[in-house]
């Protein structure tokens, strides 16, 4: 079994990476942020054949287990918890234009309150919004959490596993990155060493809902949360340019409060492997 585990992560993460580095290349050489969704998938699409061929007999991917409810609201609110603050913290101490408390501070003075129309229309289709992000994020998601994780886990245990998938999770992302058509707002080596640090305290937070829940489901909703609550909803208010140095994925703010998160995450997660132990 060791072996079969080994042969099928080796498999698995060469053609992930090699397949996907080819596509964000073309990505980047046509300029094209859309070729990214197509990326998002090569995960899934490669864990997916993997699961196939090497347990064919097994559910390894974790799509239709059952798990608790807890776990659904995990999903949603931890994304919530580190990203929505930080911002708000950024704003004031920037003096964001565009912030939310500038804008409420607008509204009570009677002035006009002028939201971008890409964020008025996020808000008003926040379903398909949802539904969108939660789409992309599970190609990604069955490919790291649902395959690879629990293959990972039973080899080196928690904290090896987590290292492995979310270092390489992170530099999965660094041709866009470098690229510039990725989280560029920001100093370029900056950018990458805060990036690599939040992934890996978000893709920890992303195992431990995998481990715990049997399920890859919250890792999906914490993905797809993140993204839409990041990506769409905070960055367009932005009107300072340093902002994304205090919030958003290569935010101090942002990396402090997901570490915050992760502290109570691990607290809780050798609580789970030595009650487990016991019985």
């Amino acid at each position: 079994m060791e072996n079969k585990d080994k042969k099928a992560l080796i498999i698995f993460y060469a053609v992930t990476m090699t397949i996907s580095i080819a596509v964000m290349v073309v990505s980047v050489i046509l300029k094209s942020t859309n070729i990214i969704g197509l990326a998002m998938w090569i995960p899934g699409i490669v864990g997916i054949i993997c699961a196939k061929v090497f347990y064919p007999k097994q559910q390894v991917l974790g799509i239709a287990v059952k798990f608790k409810f807890k776990y659904v609201l995990y999903g949603i609110l931890i994304p919530i918890l580190y990203l929505v603050p930080s911002y708000l913290v950024a704003w004031v101490a920037l003096g964001n234009k565009n912030s939310y408390p500038s804008l409420i501070i607008q509204a009570i003075a009677g002035g006009d309150v002028n939201f971008t129309s890409p964020w008025l229309a996020a808000i008003a289709l926040s379903p398909v919004v949802f539904v969108a992000s939660a789409m992309t994020a599970a190609g990604e998601e069955i490919g790291w959490r649902g395959f690879a994780y629990p293959v990972l886990e039973r080899l080196y245990g928690p904290r090896k596993a987590c290292l492995i998938n979310c270092s390489i999770w992170a530099l999965w992302h660094f041709p866009i990155i470098i690229g510039g058509i990725y989280q560029a707002q920001v100093n370029l080596v900056y950018g990458m060493i805060s990036f690599f640090i939040m992934v890996l305290l978000i893709g920890t937070i992303f195992c431990w809902t995998r481990s715990v829940s049997g399920s890859v489901i919250p890792a999906i909703l914490l993905h797809s949360v993140h993204n839409a609550v990041d990506q769409i909803y905070l960055q367009p208010l932005n009107s300072n340019e340093k902002v994304p140095y205090l919030a958003g994925e290569q935010g101090v703010i942002t990396i402090v409060l997901a570490a915050i998160i992760l502290v109570a995450v691990i607290i809780s997660w050798r609580k789970t492997v030595n009650k487990g132990a016991a019985n």
